[in-house]
Formats: C-alpha cells, structure tokens, sequence
C-alpha cells in the first residue's frame, strides 16, 4: 500500500535538497538506437484519453502510441493507494 500523504509530505522536505551524488568515471559515446516515432503536425486535434492511457485522435480513434500499462501498474493505480487525504 502506498500512502499518498506520507509520500506529500517526504517529498515537500526533500524539495530542493541534493539527493543523489554522481561518482565514478564517464563511458565512452555509444551511438543510441533511436525509437520509434510519429510526426504529428495537428495536434490540436489529439486528446488523452485516461482509459487507454494514450492520445486519441478524436475523428479516427486512432491511438497515437499504441502504450499497453502492464497489469501490476494498473493494479498499483487502482488498489494499491491511499489517497483518503485528496
């Protein structure tokens, strides 16, 4: 379970701290594989929709990513909160 309100209040007093540190030496350049992607020049027309978790051309219902949430992440989203606070 994960307490919202706990969580709220752990990340008010981190704000502006220094949390991580980077120690260790540099990797040489590695060409990164570019993922795929759409160009999409009207995007006015494109809305999220919260029960796809994708953007949604409202004229097609063409999703713009194709993003499946796995099972556990909507589990965690659904049950796995207390939110009592919000």
């Amino acid at each position: 379970m994960i307490y919202i309100q706990a969580l709220d209040a752990i990340f008010r007093a981190m704000k502006g701290k220094r949390i991580f540190e980077r120690f260790g030496f540099n990797l040489p350049k590695q060409e990164r594989p570019q993922p795929d992607s759409k160009l999409v020049f009207e995007f006015e027309s494109w809305n999220f929709n919260l029960k796809v978790n994708d953007w949604v051309n409202p004229e097609t219902g063409e999703c713009l990513t194709g993003y499946k949430s796995p099972a556990e992440l909507a589990y965690l989203l659904e049950e796995g909160m207390n939110s009592s606070f919000l």
